[in-house]
């Protein structure tokens, strides 16, 4: 099959996979092989387009309409969209095995409504990564947005769920209304087209005061991002179920923030960022403050899903530190960010959720020796714990490494510093936790099912830990696979 053919086929399969789910709903086996197929296939279709891409650029692009001149809702196969795509699409699949489990454990009442707006969200992020340009961006994400507003007022019942719903579609939507969509607009009466372009479109085209403003609108713009002020959409929002959790702080709307911003700065700006200096350190250092602030709150709060939130607020935050470097270093280091907190994120959400699915214990102090009773679930809990701290040989450690060399070698010693102290502080958060888990006495009331865990809530934990190590072989053709996003042809 050719490239386009494997592009259409990310694009589709995920709407496909959703009306399925819905259609097919009973009985549950079905429904639940159906979700589980269609995110295999989204996610074989990415790996297929990561080998062409790899065997030396595969040439796709899917126009799905043009409004206004030189302006296209358009979809293309390049090295960053591609590898981030593949990484959620793969990831996706250990997901939807573990949806799948936990709607069955805790007998979800409406299990197919949450499966298929769940494949539209993931869908959604995976189209941001394709997107073609600014335009498609735009769509796609506002796309993801109001497929996970439903996902998080699911099966609620008290006003403070609800409430935080409400905050989630307010924040993101107004957000990209007020401000991406003006930077766009000005963007295209500068450039005069709105094509992603290595080397940036507006590299020559724009003067300071410009750019800098253009970039803030952007970075705050895409609020997926959870810069502050505007993250409190992502810290409201930990009482949804956990399935819905797994998507909104690791495979769909932080990571879509992520590789949105990377696009904007890779293929919008490119040298122009030389030009949005002031904005970008200014930018730099609110992602780095927030960084620390979230990971000393999380210390403090005693829900795991609440803690868990802020964590992916600061994991989230160093991709936004890694691009606001603006050198190449600084965007692979972002770009690791982006793969690395997906399977970390994954795992300990996924592995939190099998808890609360078997033993409904979801308070910190409740989690002390559940290792002996749950060794491969806590197991794979404590892997995505080290790969989020940035311990080595995991991917947090790698993606880590790269954003505090490449602060260091832009002169901003602080930036690295600060790096490293979110570091500590994330270990601070979830290393003791982990390590009272499996190290305490097992408690005598352990389990609420007397089945405990099933194969679908502990396999898609354990493979979504061993991911963690992914980076271990993969980070230098990794660099070589990027280096066209920062390298002008």
């Amino acid at each position: 099959m050719s490239a386009q053919a494997w592009l259409w086929m990310v694009l589709l399969a995920p709407l496909v996979q959703a009306v399925l789910v819905v259609v097919l709903s009973r009985p549950p086996g079905l429904r639940d092989v159906t979700h589980i197929g269609g995110a295999a296939t989204v996610a074989f279709a990415a790996l297929q387009l990561v080998l062409l891409q790899a065997e030396g650029g595969a040439a796709a692009r899917i126009v799905l309409a043009r409004p206004l001149p030189n302006v296209d809702l358009a979809f293309t196969v390049e090295p960053l969209g591609v590898l981030v795509a593949a990484a959620l699409a793969v990831l996706g699949v250990f997901h939807a095995a573990h949806t799948a489990g936990f709607v069955r454990t805790v007998q979800e009442p409406r299990p197919a409504r949450m499966m298929g707006f769940l494949a539209v969200a993931h869908g959604g992020a995976i189209a941001v990564a394709l997107s073609a340009n600014l335009f498609s961006l735009f769509v796609a994400y506002q796309t993801l947005i109001l497929a996970v507003f439903p996902l998080i007022a699911h099966g609620v019942e008290d006003e403070d769920q609800r409430r935080a719903a409400r905050i989630f579609l307010a924040t993101l939507l107004t957000a990209s209304v007020a401000m991406f969509l003006p930077a766009m607009v000005w963007t295209y009466a500068i450039a005069g087209a709105l094509d992603f372009r290595t080397g940036g479109a507006l590299a020559g085209a724009v003067d300071g005061p410009t750019a800098n403003v253009l970039l803030a609108l952007f970075a705050l713009g895409l609020a997926a991002t959870a810069l502050p002020p505007i993250y409190r959409w992502l810290t409201t929002s930990y009482n949804s179920p956990f399935p819905v959790l797994v998507s909104v702080q690791a495979l769909a709307v932080v990571p879509a923030g992520g590789v949105g911003l990377l696009k904007v700065v890779a293929y919008v700006f490119g040298p122009a960022m030389a030009e949005a200096a002031f904005a970008g350190r200014a930018l730099l250092v609110l992602a780095g403050v927030g960084m620390c602030l979230a990971a000393l709150i999380a210390l403090g709060r005693r829900d795991v899903r609440e803690r868990l939130a802020y964590s992916a607020m600061a994991q989230g935050l160093a991709v936004v530190m890694g691009a606001m470097l603006a050198i190449p270093a600084g965007l692979f280091a972002a770009a690791l960010q982006i793969v690395a907190q997906a399977a970390a994120a994954a795992a300990l959400l996924m592995a939190a959720g099998t808890i609360a699915a078997v033993t409904r214990r979801v308070d910190v102090a409740d989690y002390a020796g559940l290792g002996r009773v749950m060794p491969w679930t806590l197991a794979g809990f404590a892997l995505g714990a080290a790969s989020m701290i940035g311990l080595p040989p995991f991917s947090g450690a790698w993606a880590k490494l790269w954003l505090i060399a490449a602060a260091a070698s832009t002169g901003q010693i602080w930036a690295a510093v600060i790096a490293g102290l979110a570091a500590v502080l994330t270990f601070a958060h979830l290393a003791p936790l982990a390590a009272h888990a499996l190290a305490q006495r097992a408690p005598a009331d352990a389990f609420k099912r007397p089945d405990g865990a099933s194969f679908l809530l502990v396999a898609p934990v354990v493979l979504c830990a061993a991911a963690t190590l992914g980076l271990l072989l993969l980070a230098d053709p990794l660099a070589r696979f990027l280096s066209p996003v920062w390298t002008p042809s």
